[in-house]
C-alpha cells in the first residue's frame, strides 16, 4: 500500500481561506488554468482510491467523481466512526464505489444504512479508527494505492503514523489568512521529503515530493 497526499496550498502554507470554509471557495478568485485542474484529475486517475476525512465530507459535500473516465471509474473513501455524515450527502449518491472506515463501536443503524446503499464498511479499530488498519483494509479490498485529499488534521495524522509516501502540491499564487487551516495541522516531529518534480502552468506550481529515507 502506498499513500500520497494531494492538496492545493497557498504561498504561506494554508489550504482554506478561513476556518470552516472550503478549499474550493478560493478557486473563483484565482483564475485557475484548465491545465491545473486536469493535473489534479490525472493524479486521481493514477491511484486506486481518493481518501478524504469526515470534516471534508461535511463541509465540502464532494462527489470525488469528476475525474472518472470510461476506462477509470472513481473510487472514494472516507472515515466516519460515529456516523456523522448526513444520509443525503453526495458521497452516498451511488455514482462511484464508496468505502467508509468504521469501528466496532460504530452505531448499528449507520452500518445498516451503509450496507443498504452498497457502501463498503472497513472496520479499523474498536473505538477509534486506526489509520494503518484502515489502509490495510483497503488493500484487502484490492486497493493498492491511495490519494489523500483531506484537510490538515487528516494530513497530520497520516504523517504522524508514518503512512505518507509522497506529496503532490498545487501551489497557488495567493497568501491566505495565517489563522486558517494549515497543510499539516498541529505539532509533530520533523519529516523530510525529497523533490521529485516541478511543473508550471501560468502562476501555479505543481510540486511532487517523495518521503526521504
Amino acid at each position: 500500500m502506498t499513500l500520497t497526499i494531494s492538496t492545493s496550498v497557498s504561498l504561506n502554507g494554508m489550504i482554506t481561506p478561513a476556518r470552516g470554509a472550503t478549499g474550493e471557495s478560493v478557486i473563483p478568485f484565482l483564475d485557475v488554468p484548465p491545465g491545473v485542474i486536469e493535473w489534479k484529475r490525472e493524479a486521481r486517475r493514477r491511484h486506486g482510491a481518493v481518501l478524504v476525512g469526515t470534516h471534508t465530507v461535511l463541509v465540502d459535500d464532494p462527489t470525488l467523481a469528476s475525474h472518472a473516465t470510461p476506462g477509470h471509474p472513481a473510487v472514494r473513501a472516507t472515515l466516519d466512526a460515529a456516523g456523522k455524515i448526513p444520509r443525503h450527502a453526495r458521497f452516498f449518491d451511488g455514482t462511484a464505489r464508496t468505502l467508509v472506515g468504521v469501528t466496532a463501536e460504530t452505531p448499528r443503524e449507520y452500518l445498516d444504512f451503509l450496507a443498504g446503499r452498497g457502501v463498503e464498511a472497513v472496520v479499523a479499530g474498536k473505538a477509534e479508527i486506526d489509520l494503518r488498519r484502515f489502509l490495510a483494509g483497503l488493500a484487502e479490498k484490492g486497493i493498492s494505492d491511495v490519494l489523500a485529499e483531506g484537510g490538515g488534521t487528516l494530513n497530520r495524522a497520516l504523517l504522524a503514523a508514518g503512512l505518507v509516501d509522497r506529496l503532490h502540491l498545487i501551489v497557488f499564487p495567493a497568501v491566505l489568512d495565517a489563522g486558517s487551516v494549515n497543510l499539516f495541522e498541529g505539532g509533530g516531529d520533523l519529516a523530510r521529503f525529497r523533490l521529485e518534480g516541478v511543473e508550471r502552468v501560468g502562476d501555479f506550481l505543481m510540486v511532487r515530493y517523495g518521503r526521504a529515507i
